[in-house]
């Protein structure tokens, strides 16, 4: 996947779900599969689907490009554009 479609601040936890994602279904539901433990695929399934509905949250493909318009304007304006980070959000 290609990580330049996410916030410069996201890339490294959209890697990290990615990866999540990925042993997830490659080895664990593999596993929970082979074994029969059909209570795990199912904790295992929501996990992935879980991760996969923050992926899709935090990719903005559009908001990036245009972001980086904005800022590519502002500078050639001379205007001083510094990152401001996106607020965290408790659970």
């Amino acid at each position: 996947m290609n990580l330049n479609n996410f916030l410069k601040t996201d890339r490294d936890k959209a890697e990290r779900l990615i990866k999540s994602i990925e042993f997830l279904a490659d080895e664990l539901l593999s596993d929970a599969i082979t074994d029969r433990d059909f209570e795990g695929c199912i904790e295992i399934a929501g996990s992935i689907i879980s991760n996969c509905e923050e992926l899709k949250r935090m990719h903005n493909p559009e908001q990036v490009v245009q972001l980086q318009e904005v800022a590519t304007r502002l500078l050639s304006k001379g205007l001083n554009v510094s990152t401001a980070k996106r607020p965290i959000y408790e659970s």
